[in-house]
């Protein structure tokens, strides 16, 4: 299975376990994930949840071929999983050691605590498929970057290094290579042994002061994502992506 977990001191551990396709979140991986966080909401035994990937790569993003097939259900898997995140009353850490593209950056939004190490590297990159971000992305990015730098990532489709990261408030804190994912699973543990009803309690009320206005984001980029996926021009630009070329407009 794509997706291990491991219950230990309270802490649950996610460990996205797919290399080979550079942990690409595929709509197996997506209800994988989704019922995981399902599940620790509902678990007694679970306190925290700490999210990591094989060394190397935190996710490849979206599985292009599925996202532009409008029957498999694909848009609906990415939307229950960022709900699941969402929903989650336990905190949630993430760990990330290497590049997070498009889908796999809307769910460090969604997590509480994000550390990386100086070789992660974030992406956008939506535009660049003749599409937008979605699932709430456009919002986050723009209330903890600013306007102007949330533009120039998203606009332009640019690479996120991990200081720019850490500027943009998308990752709470970085930590050599070798060090980082210790220090995730350390605040993990920490959050496991606090308070249970306190913790949760305070997730919750920060989860409310955001949800208003990133609800009206995710409906305006649910209109645009319809209109655009069916237009030539993201079709042209995915499948360039999937052809290794650049696109024609």
């Amino acid at each position: 299975m794509p997706l291990h977990e491991t219950l230990h001191e309270h802490v649950l551990t996610l460990e996205i376990s797919h290399p080979e396709r550079r942990n690409t979140l595929d709509a197996a991986m997506l209800e994988a994930l989704a019922g995981a966080f399902v599940r620790a909401s509902q678990d007694p035994d679970v306190r925290a949840v700490l999210v990591h990937a094989q060394p190397g790569i935190f996710s490849a993003g979206s599985d292009i071929a599925q996202e532009m097939d409008a029957g498999s259900g694909y848009e609906e898997k990415g939307r229950e999983l960022v709900q699941a995140i969402a929903a989650c009353s336990r905190p949630v850490v993430a760990c990330v050691e290497g590049p997070a593209v498009g889908l796999a950056v809307t769910m460090l939004y969604y997590c509480d605590l994000v550390y990386a190490s100086p070789q992660a590297l974030f992406s956008l990159p939506a535009t660049a498929l003749g599409l937008v971000p979605g699932l709430g992305a456009t919002y986050l990015a723009l209330s903890q970057a600013g306007y102007h730098k949330a533009a120039e990532k998203i606009l332009l489709s640019e690479p996120i290094t991990a200081e720019e990261a850490l500027a943009m408030r998308l990752v709470s804190g970085l930590f050599p290579n070798e060090e980082v994912r210790a220090q995730a699973q350390a605040r993990a543990e920490r959050l496991a042994r606090l308070s249970p009803a306190a913790v949760q309690a305070a997730k919750a009320l920060l989860s409310a002061a955001l949800e208003a206005p990133l609800s009206t984001s995710r409906a305006l980029e649910e209109e645009a994502l319809r209109t655009l996926r069916a237009s030539p021009e993201a079709r042209e630009a995915c499948s360039a992506f999937l052809e290794g070329r650049k696109p024609r407009f």
